[in-house]
């Protein structure tokens, strides 16, 4: 998602390019006074040119925040200070005008002169001022660059019939996606492992195309109203809002998650309510640690049990319209 926002520099990693590729430049005439006024000259404009054209890269590259899909909005409004955001490339974009005006009227006056002690002087001038002006804005380039790296983490999610898994903390909601698809989620015998969400697929080829589920793996959920959510939670909302065609719900009756049957059945019963869009499928986790009644949708993803019914299950309800 957005991986090519490129790099965001600090001020000081951006003045040191700009005057290691000034550096570089040299223009040869046969006369050493042209010689020399063309090479403060090209330095000069090097110099600009290299700060200008990496500020409007960082502006052209970000993504427009109100053009995105509401799924990649609410996520990123969730973890992002949108109002810093947006100042800081406003800021980004003040510099370059600033840089482009500076390189524009200076340049012209190197040109008109005829005096290299001048020249020489002028272009420390520039130097300086636009110098000034990339520190002055080092702390906004840290706030795109914490952005940048929230970014281009965000995952791919594709235009498809999508399930969420959800349920508490701990319940084996990562496994479950291991199990179903080839994602490779990080699981843990510990609250909120999942702190973003996870995708992966799940395929079956038919007669006439192939069948293909997005599974998305979610942040575990407490009973409790959505204003109270933490951070980590609300992305488990976001999910289910923007996302589910069907909920797996898990419930973990062995309680080996920390939280009671009753305590899950509420969270369950309050997200039924919630998202009536989406259809819910019930599932009972970690079979392998209780007596599961056979009548009862139950996996284990220790021993699979259940893995390839609740497959059978997901693929009938797939959309063929």
């Amino acid at each position: 998602m957005y991986k090519t926002i490129p790099p965001i520099a600090t001020s000081q990693e951006l003045i040191d390019r700009a005057f290691a590729r000034a550096r570089k430049k040299t223009i040869q005439d046969p006369k050493k006074y042209f010689r020399k006024k063309k090479t403060y000259i090209a330095r000069t404009e090097s110099f600009t040119d290299t700060l200008s054209s990496v500020l409007e890269s960082y502006i052209k590259q970000f993504p427009s925040l109100d053009q995105l899909p509401q799924f990649y909005q609410e996520l990123i409004h969730n973890s992002l200070n949108l109002d810093s955001l947006r100042h800081s490339l406003g800021a980004i974009q003040w510099a370059k005008d600033t840089i482009d005006n500076i390189a524009t009227s200076q340049t012209k006056t190197l040109r008109r002169s005829t005096d290299l002690q001048f020249i020489h002087k002028k272009q420390r001038e520039i130097h300086g001022r636009c110098t000034s002006i990339i520190k002055q804005i080092n702390a906004d380039f840290q706030v795109l660059r914490d952005a940048r790296d929230f970014i281009v983490k965000l995952p791919d999610i594709q235009d498809i019939p999508t399930i969420v898994i959800a349920g508490y903390p701990n319940v084996g909601k990562s496994s479950l996606l291991s199990c179903l698809s080839r994602a490779k989620p990080h699981i843990a015998q510990y609250p909120f492992t999942t702190k973003t969400i996870q995708v992966g697929h799940m395929k079956q080829r038919t007669d006439f195309f192939t069948e293909q589920f997005q599974i998305i793996d979610t942040p575990g959920l407490l009973e409790q109203p959505d204003e109270e959510r933490n951070e980590i939670e609300q992305v488990a909302i976001i999910a289910l809002s923007n996302l589910a065609d069907i909920v797996i719900y898990l419930l973990d009756p062995s309680e080996s998650c920390g939280y009671t049957l009753i305590q899950q059945q509420q969270l369950l019963s309050r997200l039924k309510q919630q998202f009536t869009n989406a259809e819910f499928i019930i599932v009972k986790t970690k079979n392998d640690l209780y007596d599961a009644d056979e009548q009862e949708l139950s996996v284990s993803c220790i021993t699979n049990d259940g893995i390839d019914e609740l497959r059978s299950l997901l693929f009938s309800h797939y959309p063929r319209d």
